[in-house]
């Protein structure tokens, strides 16, 4: 599968979400808010409604590992349903955020009289699980520039929106988030990004991070080259010293 590639099943989920849940108050969130976390478990189900949301596991040491940035028209807070006394899931307010919200028991009411609002959500959830699948067969496969751009390429699709010629805006993402997302350390992050801009394959700054048709041409075609070895050790020392 190519870098970035999702179901083209979601565009249904998310109108088939949308027309069946009942219009609800809306929550602000502040950027930077925990939204619920492992002392405080989800107790409702979420529906962004602005902004984008960070999807984490916060690990026993305070690791947090990034697995989705959720965007507008997406839900989240499905753990809700299993009334959990503790997790390891985290959502945090990526950017100033808007969210309707409904509690478990209410969407379990409305489950009973919309049947397709059950169907809805499960394919969600089993879309959601087949791009973890896939982003665990790039962890294990892929070599860390891959796997950064494959996150690229995907938040691009899922968050991105046009630019000038035929380029593609994504909203400011810093690189410790991107290592956290790829499973590497920021410094090896950095000296990626600092070479894809030097290719002329992508630009960023604190407005944004614009993909470059060349770039993305150039990663779904699967061209890498190797690291520079000093920077690969840098990161390592880093990594032990954190140790």
């Amino acid at each position: 599968m190519e870098p970035g590639s999702s179901s083209s099943a979601s565009g249904m989920q998310r109108e088939d979400i949308l027309s069946l849940l009942p219009v609800s108050s809306v929550v602000e969130y502040p950027k930077g808010k925990i939204i619920y976390g492992p002392d405080q478990p989800s107790t409702s189900v979420h529906l962004l409604v602005a902004g984008t949301v960070r999807l984490s596991r916060i690990a026993d040491d305070g690791y947090e590992a990034v697995l989705e940035i959720i965007g507008a028209e997406e839900v989240f807070g499905e753990s809700a349903f299993l009334n959990l006394a503790r997790t390891s899931e985290q959502a945090t307010a990526h950017e100033n955020a808007r969210a309707m919200v409904w509690p478990a028991s209410t969407i379990e009411d409305l489950i009973a009289t919309r049947p397709r609002l059950a169907v809805s959500l499960l394919q969600i959830s089993a879309q959601r699980n087949i791009d973890f699948a896939q982003r665990i067969e790039s962890l294990a496969n892929d070599n860390i520039e891959r796997r950064l751009a494959r996150s690229l390429i995907r938040f691009s699709q899922r968050l991105g929106s046009p630019a000038l010629g035929g380029s593609i805006r994504i909203a400011p993402m810093t690189h410790r988030l991107l290592s956290q997302h790829i499973g590497t350390s920021r410094e090896l992050v950095t000296g990626y990004m600092n070479r894809f801009r030097r290719q002329g394959y992508l630009d960023y700054s604190r407005r944004g991070i614009v993909l470059y048709a060349k770039g993305r041409a150039a990663w779904i075609a699967g061209k890498t080259l190797p690291f520079p070895k000093k920077l690969v050790e840098s990161s390592q020392q880093v990594r032990d010293d954190d140790n």
